[in-house]
């Protein structure tokens, strides 16, 4: 799942916004420098991250339906897979050709004695 985001740009401007009001609740220098424009630019900011962060919830959900979709995927393609080997035997071409290992060209394991030494 991926984190939401957060904006420190947003969140120092707002706090700029506190302090520019404490000076004058209706600051304007002109040129769209003024308290009206700043929290206009905050506003937009704030609404496009509440939606970015909402759709990253949406995904979220999507993602979690695709790993459980996947889960049962994986376990029809093993259940497939014994299915072949049962009818057909674990050393048939027809449960090679179905992804499996001949039993018979498996390694395997030695068990290795441990040398005494005297």
């Amino acid at each position: 799942m991926r984190r939401s985001r957060n904006s420190i740009a947003l969140e120092i401007s707002k706090r700029r916004l506190e302090k520019l009001r404490s000076i004058d609740p209706v600051l304007d220098f002109g040129g769209g420098m003024s308290i009206a424009s700043f929290v206009t630019a905050i506003d937009q900011l704030d609404d496009l991250q509440a939606t970015y962060n909402q759709s990253l919830s949406d995904l979220d959900g999507q993602l979690s339906i695709i790993k459980l979709k996947e889960g049962e995927l994986r376990e029809m393609r093993d259940r497939f897979l014994k299915l072949v080997g049962g009818k057909y035997g674990l050393d048939s071409t027809e449960y090679v050709n179905a992804g499996g290992v001949k039993k018979s060209a498996r390694k395997r394991r030695m068990k290795v004695v441990p040398a005494i030494v005297p």
